[in-house]
């Protein structure tokens, strides 16, 4: 009973995160490769929408750190 129970999660909860870390990790590989080669990389238009909310996440995950100001100057945060 103790082997089906596992073989349903690994099924139906660790395959589809793998699945899903394989995509984020193909992406950030292509990513890089595009960057280091100096290819224009069609992700950075779509980057852009996402901004505002990276922005007040990163807002957020500095003052957990305890740090007053982000130490990022090109960063228009605080």
């Amino acid at each position: 009973m103790r082997e089906f129970f596992k073989a349903f999660l690994e099924v139906h909860f660790k395959k589809p995160v793998e699945v899903s870390q394989s995509y984020v990790r193909d992406l950030l590989i292509l990513s890089l490769f595009l960057d280091y080669f100096g290819l224009d990389n069609p992700l950075g238009i779509y980057a852009l929408d996402l901004y505002p909310y990276l922005l007040e996440e990163f807002h957020l995950w500095h003052k957990t750190l305890g740090m007053e100001k982000s130490g990022l100057d090109f960063l228009p945060c605080c």
